[in-house]
């Protein structure tokens, strides 16, 4: 009987200690947002195909423009869906051109009406962003639903015929309801991620391009901005830093 009776008094003194152990262990660390978030901006391409897909994303080379390469930042089916009424468009241009680069955006309707359009130069290679600025009388602002194309250039001559020439195409839609409720998280890296798994292009490139910016040297957006952009083939400037923004 007195054995039974220790055998529960241990047991007991065994399960109170048990009760206390978690109280007397560290606290679990939660692991970092960048490793969660790794590896998440996956893009997943919707089923749109660009207007002409003979055109867009060609280039036609000028025969006065020497050691200037320019690939617009486009997914491979050359036309990328946008939310914003007015998106950012990148490309990589392999060197500082001395001549003016001429950028422009307009209808592909068949009236070809011109929506924006500006001209600067590079100081360095690397790839570049246009803004198109915002203004209040809305005529800069992509319709719904509407295609346009736009187009990077280096003019040769008057009559345009042997400019160097890239051109791409792009799509403004209504968010989807869930998409919606994400655009008012003030995170980035959510959005960009939410853009992406919506097929969304030029908001993802472009908001994962801020995110470089303001951290060109983190690991983790480095390996996310490689994987983005060869998951549409454009390997080959994945390691292109960005330079400017217009």
């Amino acid at each position: 009987m007195k054995r039974f009776v220790r055998g529960v008094a241990l047991a007991i003194a065994v399960f109170a200690i048990a009760l206390t152990l978690p109280s007397l262990l560290p606290p679990m660390q939660a692991l970092p947002a960048q490793i969660l978030l790794s590896q998440n901006i996956n893009f997943k391409p919707p089923d749109v195909t660009a207007p002409n897909s003979r055109v867009a994303g060609t280039h036609r080379s000028g025969g006065c423009v020497k050691d200037v390469s320019i690939i617009p930042l486009i997914p491979k089916s050359n036309i990328g869906l946008t939310v914003a009424e007015m998106p950012t468009f990148l490309a990589d241009i392999s060197s500082a051109a001395t001549q003016e680069i001429e950028f422009a955006l307009q209808t592909y309707d068949g009236k070809n009406n011109e929506v924006y359009q500006t001209t600067f130069k590079v100081d360095k290679p690397g790839i570049v962003e246009i803004n198109i600025p915002k203004k209040g009388d809305g005529q800069t602002s992509l319709q719904l639903n509407q295609p346009y194309q736009w187009s990077l250039s280096v003019p040769c001559n008057q009559d345009y015929s042997e400019d160097y020439l890239v051109t791409g195409f792009v799509q403004r839609i209504e968010p989807q309801p869930t998409l919606k409720e994400t655009l008012a998280n003030p995170d980035r890296m959510a959005l960009a991620i939410a853009y992406a798994k919506n097929g969304i292009w030029y908001d993802t490139i472009s908001t994962l391009a801020q995110m470089r910016r303001q951290a060109p040297d983190d690991p983790m957006l480095k390996a996310e901005w490689t994987q983005l952009l060869n998951s549409q083939k454009l390997e080959s400037i994945a390691y292109k830093p960005l330079v400017q923004s217009f």
